[in-house]
């Protein structure tokens, strides 16, 4: 077994300090799922750039299934209009990830399932005379971009009081 690290305790103090952030009902649980998406692709600074736009897309394409189930259950069952946009959105997602800059899929994917199921269960602040998708995807997908920035703040508060050491040949 390993030993306890500062990275350890860093990602421990941080992961409780995030849980401030449902005072103002942020979605600590996306957070969490962008944070895991941080690590799980290599903790390095540049993925939070990286990472923006497939986690834009995978949010927009949710968003864009709830707008066509509403317009396919106008004609069909809720279940068949349901299965239809996901195939259609889904889909779409897919071809997205032939695009080099889009191609991340754990982020991709996690970010349509966020929005989909956070979305769907109403697990977002509710502002009044906003529009619930739109409000849905600022609460639910600021939550997943957050948790890249704690991704990032967990590397660089486990590296602090510690020595820098620079090479020799910065020092000539």
């Amino acid at each position: 077994m390993k030993k306890i690290g500062l990275l350890d305790i860093s990602v421990a103090v941080l992961a409780a300090l995030s849980c401030l952030l449902m005072v103002i009902n942020i979605p600590v649980w996306a957070l969490f799922i962008g944070w895991a998406w941080y690590f799980a692709l290599g903790a390095t600074p540049d993925l939070i750039k990286k990472g923006i736009l497939p986690m834009l897309v995978g949010s927009v394409l949710a968003i864009g299934a709830f707008v066509l189930i509403n317009m396919f259950a106008l004609f069909m069952p809720a279940l068949a209009a349901t299965m239809l946009s996901v195939l259609i959105t889904v889909f779409l997602l897919m071809l997205t990830l032939k695009i080099p800059a889009l191609n991340i899929s754990l982020i991709s994917f996690n970010a349509y399932s966020c929005m989909f199921v956070g979305y769907g269960a109403g697990a977002y602040l509710a502002i009044s005379g906003m529009p619930p998708l739109l409000n849905a995807a600022i609460w639910i997908t600021g939550a997943n971009f957050l948790g890249l920035i704690f991704g990032w703040l967990s590397i660089k508060c486990s590296s602090i009081g510690q020595k820098v050491k620079i090479p020799e040949k910065e020092l000539m």
